[in-house]
């Protein structure tokens, strides 16, 4: 090979090795793919937590059945309420967890009844109760703020007053700030002057709902409870 075919040779291997990238370019990569998984873990996301919302739309008379039996029962048995009043609370209570566990109650049913235990002042009726003996244990007269007792249970029966406004009537002798888990018990002791100051919030209470300015009869939680639960039952929810 002459020294002129070997020079143009090596010319035309520098040329080569210095030759720029491929106009054709890297090309799109793994993006697409990417995109791809991204948007099917969306999709899996959105049927699973439908599934998960149907799932637990379709086990709400089970769930109500467990916050009675777990919750709201024993919560009764060691509230302050009087024992007639418990006893028949318990007893409304326990016949509605019966039918449930017998699967006679639909899932809206469940809901409706429900959503009106929750609204009722259960647990706190036997809080009025003991802030109501405080009062007539007392030497002096206090005839007119037990009144205001009477027309807040009206109230609670005509079912214009629930268990959000019996809690704010009570704050003068709650302790304690409360949490998601617990409710705020009475404090000990109640002074007098913090139950009166309960009778002047249950006025104001009554009179916002338009109770009659007088003394009522005895009003029992037992028979209201019973009536929600079969408002629930056969008109479903507020």
């Amino acid at each position: 090979m002459s020294d002129a075919e070997t020079r143009e040779r090596a010319d035309s291997v520098d040329r080569t090795d210095t030759a720029g990238p491929s106009d054709k370019g890297d090309g799109p990569g793994c993006m697409p793919a990417i995109l791809a998984s991204v948007v099917l873990l969306g999709i899996a996301c959105f049927v699973c937590c439908g599934v998960s919302t149907w799932y637990l739309y379709e086990q709400r008379a089970v769930l109500v059945s467990r916050t009675l039996t777990e919750t709201y029962i024993p919560a009764v048995e060691q509230s302050r309420m009087d024992p007639d009043d418990k006893e028949a609370v318990l007893m409304e209570f326990n016949k509605f967890a019966e039918s449930l566990e017998r699967n006679e109650v639909e899932n809206w049913q469940a809901a409706a009844v429900m959503q009106r235990i929750v609204r009722l002042p259960i647990l706190e009726w036997g809080d009025l109760q003991a802030v109501e003996e405080i009062l007539r244990g007392d030497s002096a007269d206090h005839a007119d703020a037990l009144i205001q007792f009477t027309r807040l249970r009206r109230g609670v029966e005509m079912d214009q007053v629930t268990m959000i406004d019996v809690e704010d009537v009570l704050e003068p002798v709650l302790a304690g700030d409360g949490t998601m888990d617990t409710r705020r018990t009475l404090a000990t002791p109640i002074t007098v002057s913090a139950a009166l100051e309960v009778a002047e919030r249950a006025k104001s209470v009554a009179d916002r709902s338009k109770v009659p300015s007088r003394e009522f009869d005895e009003i029992k939680i037992g028979p209201i409870v019973r009536r929600q639960i079969d408002a629930g039952l056969t008109e479903g929810s507020y």
